[in-house]
């Protein structure tokens, strides 16, 4: 059998896309509106992972990264506390050590302030490109103004929050402090235990977060974007470009964008770059949601817990578990939170119908990594951790930016590569 029978030629495209979550969808719509072919590789299809189950807040008011100043202790009390959301899986601990150690450095206030203008910059961005991408592929129906809402079930952890507060002002984030009246009246479902919340006004809510990746998919495959439902093994340099090689078959592209999330690190390892990247799983419950109990995303500040109404009901998810991919999810971490939820919202009476986990990419300084691989036309775009959602399709477009060669609408230094050197 000749050559040619035995081995089918390789796709050819201007750009592979390793990803199909908000982030890899977003950058290949900015580069079709290049003109550029793309090909949208992922195993398994449109949102298939992480940005399937988040919780749905667009949180263009967040400023705080996950590491802080004192979070030694604070992370302490949160493990010797079964109903706190950061949970470690023992059973592969060696993996994420390191992380870890990372973490709880950038915790440090010398390190946590300039994060905190990183966080600012491109959460702020978002909220415009989520508006333009929403309007641009007709799904303004799944994005609702609806703001965000943080509640306090103690008193001493409010005031704590003070500090947040003002950092919130000097960033001029839109945001009311409520009493327990004007909570009420934002959210008449509330349970009875929260008394105080802080209510971001120009956060959005996204309604279905799979349903509007699915819809941008198709609106990318209508506009000749190539999709590949297809795991990829490998990225080799070749005739000038990149050979990428799938269980699908070959794709032959000028150049790649690394939006694979936490997978991202297998990829680009060849290439002599290891990126801080693990997979903290975060998990949800959906319950129907029969009447109005939940009108916009509310987090739970001290269980780091939110509750969203969705179309198909009501979501509830939590927990950080720090892990290693291919592991089984720990279902009960999230099971054990359901009666926490009905204290939320004690209109909450019926049984979850479904459960999810995913593999959240988490830096460990919190920011995601958006850059060109030194010396190499491969692009990175992960490590958005629990903002994915937020700042996916500000991504998108800053790295289209980076990639024309183009000023970006916003510095990249603090989400390069070179942070980790």
């Amino acid at each position: 059998m000749s050559a040619s029978l035995s081995s089918p030629a390789p796709r050819t495209t201007d750009v592979a896309v390793i990803g199909s979550g908000i982030v890899g969808l977003s950058t290949a719509h900015h580069l079709l509106d290049r003109g550029l072919s793309c090909t949208l590789i992922d195993a398994k299809g449109p949102a298939g992972e992480t940005s399937f189950g988040n919780a749905g807040s667009i949180s263009v008011g967040n400023v705080m990264p996950q590491s802080t100043p004192g979070i030694v202790m604070k992370a302490l009390r949160m493990l010797a506390n079964p109903l706190a959301p950061l949970k470690l899986d023992w059973g592969v601990s060696p993996s994420y050590a390191r992380w870890l150690l990372q973490f709880l450095d950038q915790g440090r206030m010398e390190h946590v302030l300039p994060i905190i203008d990183a966080l600012s910059a491109i959460n702020t961005a978002s909220r415009s490109a989520w508006l333009e991408l929403g309007e641009r592929i007709r799904a303004q129906d799944l994005i609702a103004h609806t703001g965000y809402l943080h509640v306090y079930s103690e008193e001493a952890s409010f005031a704590k929050g003070e500090w947040e507060r003002g950092l919130m002002r000097d960033r001029g984030v839109a945001f009311d402090v409520l009493d327990a009246d004007q909570l009420r009246e934002l959210e008449p479902g509330i349970g009875t235990g929260f008394q105080r919340a802080v209510f971001q006004r120009e956060s959005l809510a996204m309604r279905d977060p799979g349903d509007f990746c699915r819809r941008l998919f198709n609106h990318l495959s209508a506009r000749g974007a190539t999709p590949l439902i297809a795991s990829v093994s490998a990225i080799l340099r070749q005739d000038g470009g990149y050979r990428l090689d799938t269980d699908h078959g070959a794709v032959h592209a000028g150049r790649v964008v690394v939006a694979a999330g936490a997978w991202s690190n297998t990829l680009l390892r060849p290439f002599g770059v290891k990126i801080p990247v693990i997979p903290a799983r975060g998990y949800h419950l959906m319950y129907p949601q029969k009447d109005v109990i939940v009108r916009r995303p509310t987090l739970w500040a001290e269980r780091y817990m939110v509750v969203s109404p969705m179309q198909s009901g009501i979501r509830m998810t939590s927990i950080k578990e720090l892990t290693a991919l291919g592991r089984d999810p720990h279902y009960h971490l999230i099971r054990r939170l359901d009666p926490e939820a009905r204290k939320l919202f004690p209109g909450i009476t019926t049984e979850p119908v479904s459960e999810w986990a995913g593999n959240r990419p988490c830096t460990p300084d919190s920011l995601p990594i958006i850059d060109r691989v030194p010396g190499e036309d491969i692009f990175v775009a992960t490590g958005h951790g629990h903002l994915g959602l937020t700042q996916g399709p500000v991504t998108g477009r800053l790295l289209d930016q980076m990639m024309a060669g183009e000023a970006t609408d916003i510095p990249l230094t603090p989400y390069g590569l070179a942070r980790f050197a």
